[in-house]
């Protein structure tokens, strides 16, 4: 059976085709450094007009000596710079959304190393102003294995036709070329970030450095940056926080259904099925399978030689090692974000966050209230498909239809993983960052739900508040504001809630172009209704909820958990203890917790039966 939705929905499946002209517009030409920058116009009709520039470089491209480097410097090498064109992906494999969407057969490895590109919108009525706007710096999700800073769920026609700010999206190095760690690889270069593995996170921070200089030139103002990100954007949102070079280049951030778990050195170097030093013995054997252990060490020690070697494989023969997730929605299993005590403290994210070494500014965190719903709609231990296998295997889109195998067993499931989630990227986070932050901490949880039956599934039911869902309102989707038809607009919305959809959306992006303008989501420069207070721990222990007003509306909520209330209403539940079980070990599938701590809990849960 295909993914279903889980690899459409990562990016939420924005399959519209987006209404923009790649032709160059004259008036939005930019000069930086003598170099002439011309962009688009993302929508010829409407009224207020919007510049785009796709595709500028912020780094060299990081092929040849340079992969596993950090990023150089670009310099053009002409006085004029087209960005009218969609710049390339970065090296991936494809998945079930590629291969519904752009006909990328699912499995297959596409995109270029040649990758470190950004793209800027900007309204044309402030470009030129001396009046600058706050920037949006967008970072996608994708697991950091998989994604494009030009999906066109992040063209934002609507966005900046309702707001004026600057939004700027960016690619990185993705799967093994942004994060890859072998020991005294780069030992003989002088410069020191070439020391750290994490090479993405460092694309990441280079783009932001080309922002901080050169987006006054867009209409952006360089001190009033704030980045945003959802899921594996999110957690990257949480790397830059701890990232001392970032420090100065970003003034809050935005997490959305963040994370905070990093693969240590040893786990990120040899772990057996995808430890960067497992593939470099794999592919040494491949390439010499009579290899004796001698001389593979002796080769291995060798790291002049084996920098050569590793620099002449081809991105296939690295990517290929990679094992596909299947219950990740087809994302490769990557190790990355490392703490290596360069970029990323050696203590990793989660304890970075416990100790209060990160960097003190407003932040928001949040996440879906059936977050989990996305990855478990199409697992074979929950659902079904409905259609015979023969029908369903004669075009992607006939793989969708599947049907709860327990509805009570899959609700109940994804209410405990969904609840851990939030209990450690929302609640614990804010009682973390709270304890030492003198900046506010806003959380929220995004509740709407309101998908419509279609062909006899419900879909407000399999998929609910699920993972990634909130994009589209932030992002103000054309298929929420403007009705648009796609072809999954149909399985997501109902006509009928359209008005209440459109609400919502604008309202929440309203909050979070609030909160980029100063650090405060409520009044400037949209007076909200309903106040967004900030957390406080003991005190005002509380979220903002967003919904619909065709449902509960948008409003404040003092739910919060702990591992303990968790743990404790899963032992009540009216399932088998072999239900239980099977939630009670995903709770710790890459869990923050101490081996310590999981081992407590496994002996006191259900009087140790899940043993």
């Amino acid at each position: 059976m295909k993914k279903i939705l889980v690899t459409i929905l990562i990016l939420f499946a924005f399959t519209g085709a987006h209404s923009f002209s790649n032709e160059t517009v004259d008036e939005s030409k930019v000069v930086l450094d003598n170099v002439e920058i011309i962009g688009t116009k993302i929508n010829k009709e409407d009224q207020k007009d919007i510049y785009a520039w796709y595709g500028i470089p912020y780094a060299k491209p990081p092929t040849g000596e340079l992969r596993w480097k950090a990023p150089r410097d670009f310099e053009f090498t002409s006085n004029r710079f087209d960005a009218t064109k969609l710049p390339n992906r970065c090296v991936q494999v494809s998945n079930f959304y590629d291969e519904l969407i752009n006909g990328q057969k699912e499995g297959t490895i596409f995109g270029s190393e040649d990758c470190l590109y950004l793209n800027i919108f900007s309204p044309a009525d402030s470009f030129k102003s001396d009046k600058k706007l706050p920037v949006m710096f967008w970072i996608h999700g994708g697991g950091n294995t998989w994604g494009y800073s030009a999906s066109p769920m992040y063209i934002p026609t609507n966005f900046l036709k309702f707001h004026d700010v600057i939004l700027v999206s960016i690619n990185y190095r993705l799967g093994p070329f942004g994060w890859f760690s072998v020991p005294d690889l780069n030992s003989n270069s002088n410069e020191p970030l070439d020391q750290s593995p994490n090479f993405g996170t460092l694309d990441m921070i280079k783009s932001l450095e080309w922002v901080n200089r050169n987006i006054s030139s867009f209409g952006g103002d360089p001190n009033n940056i704030t980045i945003f990100g959802e899921s594996a954007g999110a957690r990257n949102v949480l790397s830059l926080y701890l990232a001392e070079s970032a420090e100065n280049l970003f003034q809050r951030g935005i997490v959305q259904s963040g994370y905070l778990v990093s693969d240590d050195l040893e786990y990120s170097r040899n772990n057996p099925v995808s430890g960067s030093m497992t593939f470099v013995k794999s592919s040494l054997n491949k390439k010499n399978s009579n290899m004796n252990p001698m001389t593979l060490k002796e080769t291995l020690e060798d790291v002049d030689n084996l920098g050569d070697y590793l620099r002449d494989l081809s991105k296939e023969e690295i990517i290929s090692f990679y094992r596909v997730r299947e219950d990740s929605g087809g994302l490769i299993d990557v190790p990355n974000v490392i703490p290596d005590g360069i970029i990323i403290p050696e203590e990793g994210i989660f304890e970075s966050y416990v100790r209060g070494k990160f960097q003190d500014k407003e932040i928001i965190l949040g996440t879906n209230r059936d977050e989990n719903k996305l990855f478990i709609s199409g697992d074979k231990r929950f659902v079904k498909t409905v259609l015979p296998g023969f029908i369903a295997n004669m075009h992607p889109t006939l793989g969708l239809w599947t049907k709860q195998r327990d509805e009570k067993f899959y609700d109940t499931y994804s209410r405990y993983e969904s609840d851990a989630w939030k209990l450690d990227a929302v609640d614990n986070l804010s009682r973390n960052i709270s304890s030492k932050n003198i900046n506010n901490v806003y959380s929220y949880r995004f509740d709407w739900d309101e998908e419509p039956s279609f062909l006899g599934m419900d879909f407000s039911k399999l998929l609910g508040a699920a993972h990634g869902l909130e994009i589209g309102f932030i992002f103000n989707s054309p298929e929420i504001i403007d009705g648009r038809e796609s072809n999954l607009s149909e399985i997501l919305y109902r006509k009928e809630n359209a008005i209440f959809d459109k609400n919502l959306s604008i309202l929440m992006s309203q909050y979070w172009v609030n909160f980029a303008y100063d650090g405060n989501p409520n009044s400037n420069p949209y007076p909200l209704k309903m106040k967004w207070d900030h957390w406080v721990n003991k005190s005002n222990e509380k979220f903002i909820v967003f919904d619909t007003e065709n449902d509960q509306g948008i409003k404040m909520n003092n739910a919060i958990l702990s591992s303990d209330s968790i743990i404790q209403n899963l032992s009540s539940e009216n399932l088998t203890i072999e239900q239980k079980c099977i939630i009670f070990d995903d709770l710790f599938d890459r869990t923050t917790l101490s081996k310590k701590e999981v081992s407590f809990y496994y002996d006191s849960f259900l009087n140790g039966q899940c043993i």
